[in-house]
């Protein structure tokens, strides 16, 4: 796209009802829509469903057509990139849609506590390099962010054409309070009717054009409770005193943790206890503890972003992209070396 083509499609989005642009001096101030999408801007009480990094914004309209009775926002960073689906919502008069120009880091701004059912994340950039994983769309400080957004139950759905970012994420979402309810790496050779399989995106059909599979997962939220250490110091103590007999060079997984002390459910509980260990009086090995895949879930509650990596490899544990190599040749089961 030309950069006179760039400038009239900005104008234009300036144009647009359905368009929004804050700036950071406006959010910081309080956004005026944030906790009033529902009644200030669609005019009703429907299920509120977003759209993270909507570029053209073909998931968004797609979507939005196909169920009139929900409202749906588009959120991105690039203005020209949205006025493809801006324009095409207001042309086709359509109510309930809107699309939001801004930085995914910042919808704290824009939306307020329990107030999405919803959201989307369509081919988002994989940021493959180690030191980008944190700006990744499914690392826990965004995930963490989008379960304080969203309602309790809500869904989370994400497509994706690189499988490394799919695995990263699905690990990862079942260590911070999401249920994956359906998963696959070739969406459209599997049994899936959902709605994932209704729009392709621009990139999407490109990917398809050349044979590249493409991932995809469902998953729920949960409960949203924001769970205390001292509301459960009693749990969180007995983890910590499993985790201090893991042996140097050795690692175990939330879920085997849990699974020993009598409740499977409670691997997420585990996973809060490790957020909350580095506060505790006495030195609790954090970094020998995985999620079940052998993904460095914790790796940002420690002083930087590569220390988890630098501490196993330190044990003589290869770890490549964020995961432990050859698990099982780690890995210590506190059911089998443990007597309860």
């Amino acid at each position: 796209m030309g950069h006179k083509m760039k400038l009239q499609h900005f104008a234009e989005n300036l144009r647009f009802p359905n368009f929004f642009q804050p700036d950071y001096p406006e959010l910081q101030k309080g956004f005026a829509l944030k906790g009033k999408w529902k009644r200030d801007f669609f005019g009703n009480d429907h299920d509120l469903i977003v759209e993270l990094g909507c570029g053209k914004g073909e998931y968004t309209v797609g979507l939005a057509e196909k169920y009139p009775g929900k409202n749906f926002i588009g959120v991105d960073i690039k203005g020209a990139r949205m006025w493809k689906g801006a324009k095409a919502a207001v042309d086709n008069k359509m109510d309930n849609v809107a699309f939001l120009r801004t930085r995914v880091e910042l919808i704290s701004y824009c939306f307020d506590v329990d107030e999405i059912n919803e959201i989307w994340i369509t081919f988002p950039d994989p940021q493959p390099r180690p030191k980008q994983v944190r700006k990744r769309l499914t690392s826990p400080r965004f995930l963490k962010m989008y379960r304080e957004l969203m309602q309790s139950g809500g869904l989370l759905h994400i497509k994706t054409d690189n499988r490394p970012f799919f695995e990263y994420s699905a690990g990862v979402l079942s260590e911070l309070g999401f249920e994956v309810l359906f998963q696959t790496t070739d969406l459209y050779q599997s049994q899936w009717q959902g709605e994932a399989k209704s729009f392709t995106t621009f990139y999407e059909k490109k990917f398809l054009e050349v044979g590249m599979p493409i991932n995809y997962l469902k998953a729920k939220m949960v409960g949203n409770d924001r769970v205390k250490e001292s509301e459960n110091n009693s749990f969180f103590k007995r983890v910590y005193d499993v985790v201090r007999q893991i042996p140097h060079g050795r690692v175990t997984s939330y879920g085997a943790i849990a699974a020993f002390l009598g409740s499977k459910g409670s691997a997420r509980m585990v996973g809060w206890a490790m957020n909350a260990s580095h506060n505790s009086p006495m030195p609790v090995p954090a970094h020998r503890v995985l999620n079940r895949n052998g993904v460095l879930t914790g790796k940002h509650h420690f002083g930087s972003s590569e220390l988890m990596q630098q501490l196993l490899e330190n044990e003589g544990i290869e770890v490549k992209a964020d995961q432990v190599v050859d698990l099982q040749k780690y890995f210590w089961d506190p059911a089998k070396e443990l007597k309860r």
